[in-house]
This record gives structure tokens, C-alpha cells and sequence, in this order.
């Protein structure tokens, strides 16, 4: 928060409004994300971490948030593609309807439930006297594996294995 202020009075002082309208919206959420984006932006250019921006030199952190200032147009750009990319998918899988999408988080779910199951539920019951077979957690790690690759980064698993392809071609040219 001191950072904040500290960059919100130079912007006034300087007259850096775009910066001086981030840092004010500071208050959480996703324009909070912009303004500590805004603060680590300027806090790079004077080369402290944001929270030591109080001891730099007032003439280096003005510098910096006139530097920003220039940026910050493509900032808050990359931040709207950011917020627009999100409501399109949101729309997406609004309009797929709720069965088309349920599997996503259904097996996030039913996923936290086996983890909690193998290492809190079996223990406990275990510990009194009854007898369970635990889950086998190497299946539990593999089910778990496919379902963040497939939901959570299918194109980077995609990503990866052409590059292997394309790495062993290339060994193999040599």
C-alpha cells in the first residue's frame, strides 16, 4: 500500500494521468491486479522490490512512472484482452449448457474427494478400528494427471510432445 501511494503522488506531482487512474482504483480485485502491475512495473524500472520504492530516490521513481506512463496504454490493453478472453469462454461454456460443461467440474470434485478420502477419511476410520482398503495413489496421481492435462493444459501436454517429435528428428538427422 505504501508503494501505491508513493507512485500515486509522483503521477500527480509528474502529471502521469493514466497511472495516477490505475493506482487509484487500487482497492482489490482485478483492478488490483492492474495497479500491482502498475507498482511492479515502476518499482523494475527504479530496480528495488515494491516494497522498498519509500527509499529510492524520488528523482529515479519519477523516471520510472513516466516510463510507465508511456506503457501503460499497452498494460491496460494486455489486461483487457486478459478479461475479454475470459468472458468469451465464459459465454462459451454458458452456451454449451450445464451437462456439456459439468464434467469439469464434477471431476475436480470427485478428484478432492479421493485425495481427502486417502489422506484424511481412510486414516481417521483406520485409527478406529475399521478396516478399508485405501485408494492406490499412484492411481489417484495418474487420474489426477490426465484430468489437469486434458482440462487444465491439454495444449501445453500437445505442446511439449511436438517438440519431443521434433527433437528427436533432429537427433536423429546428425
Amino acid at each position: 500500500m505504501l508503494a501505491a501511494s508513493i507512485i500515486l503522488e509522483i503521477a500527480t506531482k509528474i502529471g502521469a494521468p493514466i497511472v495516477k487512474s490505475i493506482i487509484q482504483k487500487k482497492i482489490g480485485g482485478t483492478a488490483g491486479d492492474l495497479a500491482g502491475s502498475v507498482i511492479d512495473a515502476v518499482a523494475e524500472k527504479v530496480g528495488v522490490p515494491a516494497e522498498e520504492l519509500a527509499t529510492a530516490p524520488a528523482g529515479k521513481v519519477e523516471a520510472a512512472v513516466k516510463e510507465v506512463e508511456a506503457e501503460a496504454p499497452d498494460m491496460i490493453a494486455v489486461w483487457e484482452q486478459g478479461l475479454t478472453g475470459q468472458f468469451a469462454l465464459l459465454q462459451t461454456e454458458s452456451a454449451e449448457g450445464f451437462w456439456q460443461s459439468a464434467w469439469r467440474w464434477g471431476w475436480m470434485y470427485l478428484l478432492a474427494f479421493f485425495w481427502i478420502t486417502a489422506f484424511l477419511l481412510f486414516p481417521v476410520a483406520k485409527s478406529f478400528g475399521f478396516a478399508v482398503d485405501p485408494i492406490d495413489l499412484s492411481v489417484l496421481a495418474t487420474l489426477t494427471g490426465w484430468f489437469i492435462s486434458l482440462y487444465m493444459g491439454g495444449h501445453t501436454i500437445k505442446a511439449i510432445g511436438q517438440q519431443a517429435v521434433e527433437a528427436v528428428k533432429t537427433w536423429r538427422a546428425k
